[in-house]
């Protein structure tokens, strides 16, 4: 008798999520280091995550309201 298949492993299956979570996890980390050090970025040029300024544009133009041109920058 023949023997089914070998299944692959758990680590086989999922490479892609276990090298890009954590990948996408130290991008964030890295962007949110840079933009609290004030040797790199002074306060009034902090930008929020492009992940946060894309959603800002996407929500902006799903919902109509333009009325503001530049909301990629952090309240004073």
């Amino acid at each position: 008798m023949n023997k089914p298949p070998k299944q692959p492993s758990f680590v086989s299956r999922n490479l892609v999520a276990i090298v890009m979570i954590p990948t996408i996890i130290a991008f964030h980390y890295g962007w949110n280091v840079m933009q609290n050090n004030r040797a790199l970025v002074q306060e009034h040029e902090q930008i929020d995550l492009p992940v946060v300024t894309f959603g800002k544009y996407v929500w902006r133009k799903v919902s109509g309201s333009d009325d503001s041109p530049n909301t990629n920058t952090k309240p004073t």
